[in-house]
């Protein structure tokens, strides 16, 4: 081991032009992932699970049935609006409380899991050499707390939504008499549709905060390009992003990752985009 940290460093001091080092990939922490998906998860079970119980509760306490598309209690409608407003208020208020401490956990798990992360691939890059990780920059406390707002943003967003989403069912089944017969499926699809929502939220959010605090904490120690890595996952990959995987970027001067839109970004910057980055130094016969 010895003798090839040895070699390894004589290889990174070697004067010579046109060399690339090159760190390891800096990939995306599962573990975090599936914590932050099985946590907001759960307040969408736990949201979905009593909006339809309280709600098929009304229709059979209130007796209401339908003939002909016609509703035969009249009370329904407003009974039916009480409720799916104060529903409204109760989960609204729920993750509202539950996620800024949500969102504040992840990013800071994910700015510890950098500074290890980080500090592997530049040991790899440089030779074998220790270098400082635990840099941290004004910039980089300012990604880590617009990350936490953005993420904030996000969770409330997921219960005003699906109540939205839910009062709107509600409704329609009084108005074209479906009554619980077309409320239950419709319930069940809202539901389904705010699990894969929040799961979305919990994947592409962790990959862009693990995205910018590495782009960050890279760039404070001085290092200037990546090596775009296409992540081989995925039904449908963006074909323009595999086109870049291996290619070599300036963090100064991103690459466009959106032709149609001229959009230019980094790794995981996209929506559910899984690409990763890899530190490059380059050498040349001018430095």
């Amino acid at each position: 081991m010895a003798n090839l940290l040895t070699k390894k460093r004589k290889e990174w001091a070697k004067p010579r032009s046109n060399v690339v080092f090159r760190g390891k990939p800096l990939n995306y922490n599962a573990s975090l992932q599936e914590k932050y998906v099985k946590e907001l998860t759960a307040l969408v079970v736990q949201m979905a699970k009593q909006s339809n119980r309280e709600i098929i509760r009304l229709f059979k306490q209130e007796g209401y049935l339908a003939r002909d598309g016609v509703a035969l209690d009249a009370n329904i409608s407003s009974q039916a609006r009480i409720l799916t407003n104060a529903l409204k208020g109760k989960f609204e208020s729920l993750f509202g409380r539950k996620a800024k401490p949500l969102a504040q956990k992840m990013v800071s798990s994910t700015n510890k899991l950098s500074k290890s992360q980080v500090h592997q691939s530049l040991k790899e890059l440089s030779g074998g050499l220790s270098i400082k990780t635990d840099i941290l920059p004004e910039s980089l406390k300012t990604i880590m707390t617009a990350s936490v707002t953005e993420n904030v943003s996000l969770i409330k967003s997921i219960a005003s939504e699906y109540l939205d989403s839910v009062q709107g069912e509600v409704m329609r089944s009084i108005i074209g008499g479906g009554g619980l017969e077309t409320l239950i499926p419709a319930l069940e699809k809202r539901e389904g549709m705010t699990l894969r929502r929040a799961k979305n939220i919990a994947l592409d959010q962790t990959r862009k905060v693990n995205s910018a605090i590495n782009r960050e904490r890279m760039t404070a120690i001085g290092v200037k390009k990546f090596e775009w890595i296409h992540s081989g996952g995925g039904q449908h990959p963006r074909e323009e992003h595999v086109a870049m995987s291996g290619n070599i970027y300036s963090y100064d001067d991103p690459p466009v990752i959106d032709s149609k839109t001229g959009e230019k970004g980094y790794p995981g910057t996209a929506i559910n985009c899984r690409c990763i980055a890899r530190p490059i130094i380059e050498f040349d016969s001018d430095n």
